[in-house]
């Protein structure tokens, strides 16, 4: 109805209520721990626990609301959107492949057995390691009800051989066993949890119940409440019940039907919204309350730790899995708490800011005198972290920097003189007009040490006095100690003081002589009445304050010596431990029999250096530096023992980024790897967070008979351009002040590169052994050409030697012709050139005669050119010369010529020229004439030819002579072979054979001759 009051949904309901629950609760939890506060006991000062904070952008892609949880190899791990990002020692690495198949992890769970399973928006599966990455798997059959592909799975739980996948609309399950599928469609889930075998489940609509997966049925324990849920958040407790809160924020056990309340102040009424809630692997347990803090509480209930600093007001998740160490998220980052730590820190965030403090106890609680003001604790309740706060009254001096407490006063010194404070309140003039720099308490007396005087104070009849006459200053007190004798004060480089009052005096004494020449500072340290300055790093001087005598060294200057840091300065409580501090922590010292014990693990490092062990009178242990106070805790006792242990978590190849590892862990050796595999990127776990410091790593190298040191980045170890062989690698966790397993050690084994390989050395041999069988070869081969070469060179210049003998012998030869030639012509001149010349005179004559008739003229003019002709064809043989009839013609004109010596109507020639006249040699020329002339004048004189055919050829190959005549022929074999005569015919074939020609002679009797001559072309011509 119009301006009535609106009916609210269910929804509306339950917002109302969980914001009404946070109110109520925040108020009802403040209120429930005052009146604890009111009813705590003083003392029992509790610092914080040491921590480290990594925000969310030191981590990189994380983000407020991420879930904890731990892989494998132990490694705290967050999980959202996609990423799983895991703390290696000191470095971040986001070790899910964000790029791959687009499945948005939400949840991601590690099983007992290593195996991830994942939750998602609409899917659920496995995720497992591709190339050291984790890949996820979806297990989302097809036939999956509608209901899951809107539900976002934002939790799973794994047992052996089943897992649970919930989210708000409802629970699948899936038996790892056979690969089934049970769907439970439950709305408004809003927690699921094992107890026993079994997973249960608190809803907003369906209540608490148990689900079956074998039958697919729920079963139904506690109907869902009006408004809210009966469980908020669960942890497992023990085997029978797990440790509940609700909306409300109870803390209840929960036994799988009833819920029972959990003993102690915290399961007494509603604390307000927790937000998240873990058991502890000691047993114990960490609740975050929502706008309160984080608490560590015992099984039994008491409060052993609570810290409500305001970084602490908003933890959204808790894991823990190692012993003493605590992991919590808030919106800014994620840190890790160190809760069983022996050293609490005091600074700024419980209210003291520290600039060179002095403590004394005082009433029954600490007084701290810090940048010249004073401060004291407060009163808080079991657990809770001590805090402190300005003193309400403060001294009228400039500032306080001297302190002692005497029974129920508390004195303090200023640059104005000293002052005390009684149990009334109110600060009083003790000594004025005195720059107080240093207050020493011993035995009664309070030494007053300023830079230019000291005095000091006795309480007589309730009032404070000095007792003895003041003392000139020895320098400014920079650290002073009060033994069971007197006050000493650390003066600087090689300078100390003691400072007694004995019958009424002071009596100071300087040190300033020492077995030493370089400077050291003094540090001062007793047991008893034996006083130890020293020098470090190895000299000491012992002091007896019995005999006020420099003694030598005593038993506990062996003692010391074989500490494992040199101690600088230490005290000895009332158990007779040494708490001996050197430049980074503390150490003690106890005898067992007569050996010592030292511990220097317990207390491990201090960021400081030079602390100062500070033994109050009731047994508190502090340790104080210049910025920093630490106390010993004694809540736990008994620290837990870290299982350091070096473990490698990655091995890639350092061009690529290619990982090489198959699985992490301590492998006892790795497969062979490539050459191109030889630079390396180990990573490293040292497998404990319990360390304060981050842990160092020594890694040493061997390969084959040399090792050598290589230095790493922290838990990065890089190995470049390593050559083939065997290596094996030796990691050893230092530097974290507590015992560490073994060192991890490994082989691995570098393959050469593929032209180091057996098979290519086989391949190098032979190929050396061809190449020798080559230059071998080459060598003969080119021995054998050379031998060519010279056996040519022989060859030509025999050549040479014979052409030039055939020359010279031609030479000779000719020479011979010649003389012969001249002989002969001589002779021929004489003889039958002159006769032939007289014939023709006498045919000349003959013709003269005018009674010749025309024949016999005619006959006589022929005789008288044939005398004629043959004259000089008898010259030009003598003198070797061509003949006439081929000067300045060619072959066929010369042929024509011989005709004309032939008598008219004697016999018929007829001569034929074909083909393109080619140029023949002389020789050639000359020997065709002759067989030609032969040819003819065999045919006129023996055969009685009427008819003479002369063909001479030019044909591409050579040139072609034929005379064919009609005479009486003959047989060619009988006159060629048998001797009958015919020298002509013999001489015809030796002139062809000259001129390189074929002689060819065909003949039959009655049947004429034919004779045939073929000259090839470029024939020699010898």
């Amino acid at each position: 109805m119009p301006g009535g009051p609106t009916e609210r949904t269910p929804a509306c309901r339950r917002l109302s209520r969980i914001v009404r629950t946070w109110c109520w609760g925040g108020l009802l939890a403040a209120s429930s721990l005052t009146r604890l506060h009111a009813q705590a006991e003083a003392g029992g000062e509790l610092g914080l626990p040491f921590t480290r904070f990594y925000s969310f952008e030191e981590i990189g892609h994380a983000s407020r609301g991420m879930r904890l949880g731990f892989d494998p190899l132990g490694r705290i791990a967050m999980t959202r959107g996609g990423s799983c990002i895991v703390l290696n020692d000191t470095d971040w690495i986001d070790i899910a492949n964000r790029t791959g198949n687009g499945t948005v992890m939400q949840r991601l769970v590690f099983a007992p057995d290593g195996e991830a399973y994942f939750g998602a928006f609409g899917l659920w599966g496995v995720a497992r390691m591709n190339g050291g990455r984790l890949e996820p798997l979806a297990l989302v059959p097809p036939t999956a009800p509608k209901w899951t592909r809107i539900t976002n799975f934002n939790e799973v739980v794994a047992a052996p051989g089943k897992v649970w996948f919930a989210g708000l609309n409802g629970v699948v399950h899936w038996d790892r066993t056979t690969g089934r599928h049970a769907y439970f469609e439950i709305p408004g889930i809003s927690r699921v949890f094992l107890l026993g075998d079994r997973l249960y489940f608190s809803s907003y609509a369906a209540g608490i119940g148990a689900l079956d997966p074998a039958q697919e049925t729920v079963e139904k324990i506690r109907t869902p409440l009006a408004e809210g849920v009966e469980i908020d958040q669960a942890t497992a407790f023990d085997e029978t019940r797990v440790l509940t809160t609700d909306i409300d924020g109870r803390l209840r056990f929960f036994d799988g039907r009833d819920f029972t309340p959990f003993p102690g102040p915290l399961g007494e009424r509603p604390l307000g919204r927790a937000t998240a809630l873990t058991r502890l692997p000691d047993g114990n347990v960490a609740l975050a309350i929502n706008g309160l803090g984080l608490y560590l509480v015992s099984p039994t209930g008491q409060i052993l730790i609570a810290l409500t600093t305001p970084d602490y007001h908003r933890v959204t998740d808790l894991a823990a899995r190692e012993n003493g160490v605590l992991w919590a998220v808030n919106e800014t980052g994620i840190e890790k708490i160190l809760y069983k730590s022996p050293l609490t820190v005091f600074g700024q965030r419980q209210g003291l800011p520290l600039s060179w403090p002095q403590l004394v106890r005082w009433n029954g609680r600490i007084v701290v005198a810090s940048g010249g003001r004073l401060y004291e604790t407060i009163a808080g309740p079991p657990g809770e972290t001590t805090r402190f706060r300005l003193m309400a009254e403060q001294p009228a001096a400039s500032g306080v920097w001297g302190l002692a407490a005497a029974g129920p006063e508390l004195l303090i010194g200023t640059n104005q003189g000293v002052q005390r404070r009684g149990p009334d309140g109110g600060f009083t003039p003790v000594i004025a007009g005195m720059d107080v720099a240093r207050l020493v308490h011993v035995n009664g007396t309070v030494y007053v040490l300023g830079t230019t005087e000291i005095a000091a104070l006795r309480q007589v009849d309730g009032r404070w006095t000095e007792c003895a006459p003041r003392v000139r200053g020895v320098g400014y007190p920079m650290i002073v100690h009060g033994t069971n004798h007197a006050a000493w004060i650390e003066l600087g480089p090689n300078r100390a003081a003691r400072v007694h009052h004995r019958d009424g005096t002071l009596q100071v004494r300087v040190f300033e002589e020492f077995p030493w020449s370089s400077a050291r500072w003094i540090n001062i340290g007793w047991a008893g009445s034996t006083v130890a300055l020293s020098g470090l790093p190895d000299g000491r001087l012992f002091f007896d304050e019995e005999t006020e005598s420099l003694i030598p060294a005593p038993p506990l200057g062996r003692i010391l010596d074989q500490a494992p840091f040199p101690v600088t300065r230490f005290r000895q409580d009332a158990d007779g431990t040494l708490w001996g501090t050197h430049d980074e922590g503390l150490l003690t010292i106890r005898l067992a029999g007569d050996q010592p014990v030292f511990d220097a693990e317990t207390f491990g490092k201090v960021p400081d250096r030079f602390p100062l062990a500070q033994l109050l009178a009731d047994g508190d242990i502090w340790l104080v530096t210049g910025q920093s106070l630490y106390h010993v805790n004694q809540t736990f006792p008994a620290r837990p023992k870290p299982a350091f242990q070096p473990t490698l978590v990655s091995l890639t190849n350092g061009r690529t980024d290619r990982e090489l590892l198959s699985q992490p862990g301590r492998p006892t050796g790795l497969p062979v790897l490539p050459y191109q595999d030889n630079s390396l990127v180990l990573r490293f776990f040292s497998g404990s967070y319990a360390s304060r410091q981050p842990p160092a790593y020594t890694f040493r190298l061997y390969h084959g008979n040399d090792s050598r040191i290589v230095l790493g980045n922290r838990s990065l170890l890089t190995l470049t351009n390593l050559r083939e062989g065997q290596y094996r690698l030796e990691a050893t966790l230092t530097g974290t002040r507590v015992p560490a397993g073994p060192p991890l050690a490994f082989a691995f084994e570098i393959a050469p590169p593929w032209y180091r390989t057996a098979y290519a050395y086989a391949l190098y041999a032979a190929a050396l052994a061809g190449l020798i069988a080559g230059l071998m070869w080459w060598s003969a081969h080119r021995s054998r050409s050379r031998n060519v070469v010279l056996e040519k060179l022989v060859a030509d210049r025999t050549n040479e030697l014979r052409a030039a003998m055939q020359q010279l012998n031609e030479e000779t030869r000719n020479t011979a012709t010649l003389a012969e030639r001249d002989r002969l012509a001589g002779e021929i001149h004489d003889s039958l050139q002159q006769g032939l010349s007289g014939l023709m005179l006498q045919l000349d004559a003959t013709l003269k005669l005018a009674d010749l008739t025309d024949d016999v003229r005619s006959r006589l003019l022929v005789a008288r050119n044939m005398v004629s002709f043959t004259r000089h064809e008898v010259q030009h043989a003598v003198w070797d010369m061509e003949t006439p009839l081929l000067e300045g013609t060619e072959l066929g004109d010369a042929l024509k010529k011989i005709t004309g010596l032939i008598g008219p109507g004697a016999v018929n020639v007829q001569i034929r020229v074909t083909g393109a006249v080619q140029a023949l040699p002389s020789a050639t020329k000359h020997h065709l004439l002759r067989i030609a002339q032969e040819a003819i004048t065999n045919a006129v004189r023996h055969a009685a030819a009427h008819a003479i055919t002369i063909l001479l050829a030019y044909e591409p190959a050579g040139v072609r002579l034929e005379v064919t005549d009609d005479g009486n022929g003959f047989v060619p074999s009988e006159v060629l072979t048998k001797g009958l005569g015919h020298f002509g015919l013999r001489g015809l074939r030796g002139r062809a054979g000259k001129i390189g020609g074929e002689l060819q002679i065909q003949s039959a009797p009655g049947q004429g001759t034919t004779v045939r001559v073929w000259v090839p072309s470029l024939q020699p011509v010898v």
